[in-house]
């Protein structure tokens, strides 16, 4: 995955976290969950943030327009609209960039791989904000700071994708990491249908993150996928953004995993498309 081989490559610990941001690493607060209502992160941000944090606003920023179904409910953003997003936070696209959330969040997930694959240097602070303030880290409230807003142009690709007739024909193994009923067709809370793409195999991704919201051990990452090497992989879930966990938690094994953005929101969007039921494996 364009040079990674470990976990230190996407993921920065609560204790040197320090050192990146003094090394001149820019800090984004990216809290979010699904189903709240709009300005809720803000709101937590204005609560309390680490320092020198600003707040990137998922819907807002790492989405583009809603307006294509099959392209799902978060679908992925134009290189424009992603750099003037960025530059109205003053961001600096030469220079590293550490997104943090909640745990079970996977929005900073999220905001890595679409950084990522629009060329910044980008990493997740491992379990967040609940890991920097157990280990005593401190945090301010009110607004940020006022920073000077910022002028860049992005190229989008650097992360492969699958679009929806590219995953149907995928020669490799299809992970939908959504909850195990939700994959096997029994509830579907938010999409058209449930079930899941004809295919593909569950690997929930509440696994790929410990009771703290840490990246599991290599040992216990290998254990929970149980697949084979050597095959291609391509990861989807209900919208686009836990999926981006998954990524992350391969990408930190050295392994390259394509995305479908739109996963089975944008999937079940389409009548014309097949949907299994079940299990498979």
């Amino acid at each position: 995955m364009n040079g990674v081989s470990s976990r230190r490559d996407v993921l920065v610990s609560v204790n040197d976290l320090p050192d990146a941001v003094n090394g001149g690493a820019q800090l984004l607060d990216v809290r979010w969950r699904l189903g709240e209502e709009p300005g809720a992160g803000y709101a937590r941000y204005l609560e309390g943030h680490l320092p020198s944090a600003r707040f990137l606003d998922l819907e807002a920023v790492l989405c583009g327009p809603k307006d294509d179904a099959t392209l799902g409910r978060h679908p992925l953003p134009s290189a424009e609209h992603l750099a003037a997003g960025l530059g109205a936070l003053g961001i600096d696209p030469e220079r590293p960039v550490v997104v943090y959330d909640e745990p079970g969040s996977f929005a900073a997930a999220r905001a890595w791989w679409v950084l990522t694959w629009a060329g910044l240097s980008a990493w997740v602070l491992d379990g967040g904000i609940q890991a920097w303030t157990a280990a005593d880290g401190g945090l301010l409230s009110g607004p940020p700071a006022s920073v000077a807003p910022t002028s860049f142009t992005l190229e989008t690709g650097l992360l492969p994708t699958l679009d929806a007739d590219e995953i149907a024909a995928f020669d490799g193994i299809v992970m939908d990491v959504r909850a195990g009923e939700r994959y096997r067709g029994e509830v579907e809370p938010i999409d058209r249908v449930p079930g899941h793409i004809p295919g593909a195999i569950n690997r929930p991704v509440a696994d790929f993150f410990d009771e703290n919201g840490l990246l599991p051990s290599a040992e216990k990452l290998d254990e929970v996928l149980d697949l084979p090497a050597d095959r291609p992989l391509a990861v989807y879930c209900g919208s686009g953004v836990s999926a981006a966990q998954v990524v992350l938690a391969l990408a930190s094994l050295g392994i390259e995993a394509a995305l479908y953005p739109p996963s089975w929101s944008g999937w079940s969007a389409d009548p014309a498309r097949p949907v299994a039921v079940g299990a498979e494996e």
